[in-house]
């Protein structure tokens, strides 16, 4: 996926773009994120690819977070609306559905009311009204909860062991590879001091006063036993905003692209297209290649660049290994690993002609582990080391 840039007031606002639909969704995260690093949880990449098919995906890291410019001061939320015109207009959308996950819904909610001309509808995985308890919202946490987690923060950012981690997604709880990569992902869209402001910013956010002035429609999903937003949120969302529909699925994870998926695309495909995939077309995404309707070509040209297992590729792509590799060898007439290797490789040329970068950036940038082996492979192909080659190339500018 290609990144790229938008101003929003002075703040660099980093975007991409997947897909051609002739329907805009924009994705709102939660918390933090990092738009590059989504791509290398194959099943996060496969979730954003399958909404894809059906629509024009627009994803964004907001102000303080991954790509974007950090902050050192709380964003309000008229610029966190902002932020959103800005990436719209970037994309040249006119209007999109907003599909926010757990703190991205509260802004989502409240741009469709202040900018219904630019709102086709909203739809809100695991969101809130507000994050702090009361008499009236008794679901929040209480003032000693939030106290807590800002020391959770502080003390465990560096290596991830925030205490609730595991509990936002209980059925990847044991795996240590996925675990890893979270821990990584949050590191990745904040630093401690930025996710310390963001998590306290975010104990301020409450929209409960304008959910009955939304007109939008609203898709609310919530799944039932979700400790970190409980489903009685939900319930409170639907009967306060008007034009809303509730579906509660069945699962514990606060993760919206892990557990059960089918029920949710099936949901927000519905409410955007007024078509219902069934099932057994989703089971079909992953077995039979020749119905994915996922593109092996694009999809493998447009994240070649990350750093994923061969399995991860094949997943991303919506197809079995064995399927993976036997519609490969058709399509590139080679193996995915020969063909990546070549793709980084000629990306890696690129760069040494048109960038500043130097050789050590270049090997990460172009999806490699480490400098030798980037080095090695380089000689190999080129016949020049990436110095050489590099330098040989200048040298012909100027003779």
């Amino acid at each position: 996926m290609k990144t790229k840039y938008t101003k929003s007031g002075d703040f660099n606002i980093a975007y991409q773009v997947i897909g051609e639909g002739s329907i805009d969704i924009l994705y709102i995260p939660g918390w933090v994120s990092n738009i590059d690093m989504m791509w290398a949880e194959p099943r996060l990449a496969a979730f954003l690819t399958r909404l894809s098919l059906f629509a024009r995906l627009i994803i964004f890291d907001k102000r303080g977070t991954g790509l974007s410019d950090r902050s050192d001061q709380y964003s309000t939320m008229e610029e966190r609306m902002d932020d959103i015109n800005a990436v719209l207009d970037a994309t040249y959308s006119k209007k999109a559905f907003l599909f926010s996950h757990s703190e991205g819904g509260s802004v989502s909610l409240l741009f469709s009311l202040n900018y219904p001309q630019r709102t086709l509808g909203v739809i809100g995985f695991g969101i809130f009204a507000k994050r702090r308890h009361s008499k009236d919202y008794p679901w929040a946490p209480k003032d000693q909860q939030r106290e807590e987690s800002y020391r959770l923060i502080e003390d465990n950012w560096a290596h991830g062991n925030l205490g609730g981690l595991k509990a936002l997604v209980p059925s990847l709880a044991q795996d240590s590879r996925f675990m890893d990569w979270l821990a990584s992902y949050l590191r990745s869209g904040a630093s401690p001091k930025a996710a310390l402001i963001l998590q306290k910013q975010n104990t301020f956010i409450d929209v409960t006063n304008i959910l009955k002035l939304i007109k939008a429609p609203v898709l609310l999903l919530f799944r039932t036993h979700d400790k970190e937003i409980q489903i009685e949120e939900g319930y409170y969302l639907a009967e306060h905003i008007p034009n809303s529909k509730f579906v509660a699925l069945n699962g514990k994870d606060h993760l919206f692209w892990t557990g059960d998926t089918y029920p949710i695309i099936a949901e927000i495909e519905e409410f955007v297209t007024g078509n219902r995939p069934h099932k057994s077309e989703f089971k079909s995404t992953k077995k039979k290649s020749s119905k994915t309707g996922i593109n092996l070509e694009a999809v493998m040209s447009e994240n070649f660049l990350y750093n994923l297992k061969i399995e991860e590729f094949a997943k991303l792509c919506g197809r079995s290994l064995s399927a993976f590799k036997r519609d490969f060898k058709n399509t590139f007439n080679t193996t995915p690993s020969r063909w990546i290797m070549s793709k980084r490789l000629e990306h890696a040329k690129k760069l040494l002609l048109n960038s500043d970068l130097n050789v050590n950036q270049i090997c990460y940038d172009s999806g490699f582990k480490n400098n030798s082996h980037f080095i090695q492979s380089f000689k190999k192909k080129f016949q020049l080391t990436p110095n050489q080659y590099k330098s040989k190339s200048i040298l012909k500018i100027y003779t």
